[in-house]
């Protein structure tokens, strides 16, 4: 369970300003690509692994060297971000690249799920289910605030106004205050769409 928390972290708490633009892989899926239950469900082999504990290595220096030091300035921290987004597409890439075709479409599954309302940021879940332009704008919307919410948060933490746990149970919170808004965007319809592509209940 820490270790999927560990990768909803990447994803919505980064210690840096998330300010790039929504992509179809928020998080580093390397790590999520780490989890024994993940694993397991895929069905990967010892070569796979080998393969993705590497990158998962890899990865997890790459990404630790923009934040020791930590970027001081809102310059220096947009920099950093868009070098972590940059990261994250190339190992996405290199992970995904890993797994058979039907073990792509199963992980995407699994990844839908633990994303949840999230996931309709993505550009390509978007088109899947046939958002429309206002629709798009809506969820953007609650993207945008979410951010800067997270923004917020994390500076207090890094200020020492409150604990790692406070900030875990405050973005937890939000999360699931921003996964309602996100699916009363969607028609009856749209919203069944959705739901649909995360397959078979994937138990973490």
């Amino acid at each position: 369970m820490w270790k999927l928390l560990t990768f909803i972290l990447c994803v919505a708490a980064s210690p840096l300003l998330a300010t790039t633009a929504a992509v179809d892989h928020p998080g580093a899926l390397p790590i999520l690509l780490g989890l024994d239950g993940v694993r397991a469900e895929l069905k990967v082999d010892s070569l796979q692994r080998a393969v993705l504990d590497s990158l998962r290595g890899e990865y997890k220096s790459a990404a630790r060297k923009l934040t020791n030091p930590m970027p001081a300035t809102t310059e220096q921290r947009t920099a950093a971000e868009k070098q972590l987004g940059q990261i994250n597409e190339r190992f996405n890439k290199r992970a995904l690249s890993v797994l058979s075709d039907t073990q792509r479409q199963r992980f995407q599954e699994i990844e839908h799920q633990m994303l949840g309302a999230t996931r309709l940021y993505s550009p390509a879940v978007q088109s899947k289910i046939a958002l429309t332009e206002k629709q798009k704008q809506a969820v953007e919307a609650i993207r945008l605030k979410g951010l800067a919410y997270v923004g917020k948060v994390n500076q207090q933490f890094e200020n020492g106004q409150i604990t790692f746990q406070d900030r875990l149970e405050l973005l937890r919170s939000r999360r699931l205050s921003q996964g309602s808004a996100l699916l009363k965007v969607l028609t009856p319809e749209q919203r069944n769409a959705f739901l649909s592509l995360g397959g078979k209940k994937f138990a973490v």
